[in-house]
């Protein structure tokens, strides 16, 4: 969002997934602090519930890179067999 030629934000979901799921640890991590930091009991539990909401999103998102990248060299390894296989005429 601009805001008189300042940049107010950034949506996280335009930046690329490894700096996407960077940025979830490090949410996480902030909100984990938060907990350690409060003596209420309530917002103790609601910061533990968001630092493990961020953790898990960082997981998935890292699950589904490295499946993204298993299934390119999949095919990658299809294209180059499709290459050397000569059909029999």
């Amino acid at each position: 969002m601009s805001t008189g030629g300042l940049t107010v934000g950034l949506s996280i979901d335009s930046l690329p997934p490894e700096e996407r799921s960077r940025r979830y640890r490090e949410l996480a991590d902030a909100a984990f602090y938060k907990a350690t930091q409060t003596k209420d009991p309530k917002l103790h539990s609601q910061y533990l519930g968001l630092a493990m909401g961020w953790h898990a999103m960082a997981l998935e998102l890292e699950a589904h890179l490295r499946h993204l990248t298993q299934l390119e060299a999949s095919q990658a390894r299809l294209r180059k067999i499709g290459k050397e296989v000569k059909p029999h005429q």
